[in-house]
């Protein structure tokens, strides 16, 4: 009984570091120089998104129940 209580706790924890430490493609954590590697890019993505929301700003609706017009929100 108790090699098999010690069998699946062993079993649980190898189950629980590969699904969740590894993640889902079975790839271990980033290192160092990767994670900033990756903040960069992310870094530049972002300022990509920024850029394109000034040159396309929120098109907010009107306060009035009726009007279903969008108007610019460069008031």
């Amino acid at each position: 009984m108790v090699f098999i209580l010690t069998a699946l706790g062993t079993l649980t924890l190898v189950f629980i570091t590969v699904k969740f430490y590894w993640g889902e493609r079975g790839t271990p954590p980033l290192t160092g120089a990767e994670r900033k590697r990756q903040r960069e890019v992310e870094l530049r993505l972002r300022a990509k998104q920024i850029e394109h929301t000034k040159q396309h700003p929120w098109k907010t609706r009107s306060s009035n129940f009726w009007d279903n017009q969008k108007n610019s929100s460069k008031k």
